[in-house]
């Protein structure tokens, strides 16, 4: 199976702690999101820049500058946490609206420890698009939380193809990255 796996974020930078000789350049994007009653939400989506010209760019930018990232979805070998890997970083002077759209598929991977949660905007089910490379396996986190969507959802069995589309977001408690679901075939 030829995998989709393309993400495309706009938001302002923030960088995070560096360790020393560390291969890639990590940072966050704030993006800022509008709530039904009104309010703003931030997330700070994790992100990594693994080519020199991408973490030499980003060394010329300061705090809080308006870019736009396209890359690829990871999950980290050691935790499982999603982090978006930078293939593209562009300045932008203004924007008219935030961008944020993920494109997955793979195969459904049920997660049976904890798939179902709830947050301020509702229950969830839970699941990872699994999908193979070079490196492994990836298991991508995803939160479905429109009822029609849970019902598609549901319909389908661990290891069967998927397709997602969603956006970017992090868990307002533990700063977790995920896929909230916007779309599910």
């Amino acid at each position: 199976m030829n995998y989709e796996n393309t993400v495309k974020i706009s938001g302002l930078v923030h960088f995070t702690g560096r360790k020393k000789d560390q291969k890639y350049f990590p940072f966050s994007i704030r993006h800022e999101n509008l709530w039904s009653d009104g309010t703003t939400r931030k997330d700070f989506l994790d992100v990594r820049a693994f080519n020199p010209d991408l973490q030499e760019k980003l060394k010329t930018l300061d705090e809080n500058a308006l870019v736009e990232i396209s890359g690829i979805l990871r999950s980290s070998k050691g935790s499982g946490e999603l982090y978006l890997a930078a293939n593209e970083i562009n300045a932008l002077d203004k924007i008219e609206a935030l961008e944020n759209k993920v494109n997955l598929t793979g195969y459904v991977h049920v997660i049976k420890a904890q798939n179902e949660g709830e947050t301020g905007t509702g229950k969830y089910i839970r699941f990872a698009v699994r999908q193979e490379n070079d490196a492994g396996k990836e298991f991508l986190t995803v939160r479905v939380y429109d009822e029609a969507l849970r019902k598609i959802l549901e319909s389908k069995n661990d290891g069967e193809p998927v397709e997602v589309e969603g956006t970017l977001r992090s868990s307002r408690g533990s700063g977790v990255n995920y896929v909230r679901c916007s779309n599910l075939k």
